[in-house]
């Protein structure tokens, strides 16, 4: 991050393996807070919610990878450390309970030979 920015385009200082996603959150945060200056205060809710639906559009992604998903985690343990907000609950915790399902014999792998 470019600590010296003027305007919401020189925020970032080299481009990255997620520059686009970086700029498409960006964005979402300086709309969501209605910035009208770089200066702007941001709020905790608008910012959270701004990054939740780009956060949604990146897990549904057929082509997602593991490191795009961290960086989203990332992200969002940085805005909350950055506002003092508790951590959100790991992912794992708020999915449902799943079901094991067990196999048929027939489908378990056999030895060729």
């Amino acid at each position: 991050m470019n600590r010296d920015a003027k305007e919401p385009a020189d925020l970032l200082l080299a481009t990255g393996l997620h520059d686009r996603l970086l700029k498409e959150l960006l964005r979402a945060v300086y709309k969501a807070n209605r910035c009208y200056h770089i200066r702007a205060p941001l709020l905790a809710e608008n910012t959270l919610a701004a990054l939740q639906p780009l956060r949604e559009k990146v897990l549904e992604e057929p082509a997602t990878d593991l490191h795009t998903v961290r960086l989203m985690d990332a992200i969002d343990r940085a805005v909350r450390a950055a506002f003092a907000l508790p951590l959100a609950p790991p992912a794992a915790a708020r999915t449902t309970v799943g079901q094991v399902i067990p196999l048929p014999g027939l489908r378990r792998l056999r030895r060729a030979g």
